[in-house]
């Protein structure tokens, strides 16, 4: 059976709040994600990300790390 809440917050917790990081960041935050996960490199995982060995196909984990690996591509395009 499902709950009803009647009551809603003033406002949004902090979760939903924005949150800015710089680059670099979000660089160490993958390279050290890619080490732990795949034993990759920042480098090595962005030279794989947009074209992955048939062995990451549909792995999930892999597919969250392509998030971070857009943000870091994303601003050396640019």
């Amino acid at each position: 059976m499902a709950t009803t809440v009647d009551a809603r917050p003033e406002r949004l917790p902090d979760e939903y709040q924005r949150v800015v990081v710089s680059r670099e960041e979000v660089w160490a935050e993958l390279d050290r994600e890619a080490r732990r996960l795949f034993d990759l490199t920042a480098d090595e995982f962005l030279r794989i990300y947009q074209d992955p060995p048939e062995r990451y196909h549909g792995d999930p984990v892999f597919n969250s790390l392509c998030f971070l690996a857009d943000l870091v591509a994303d601003s050396i395009e640019t």
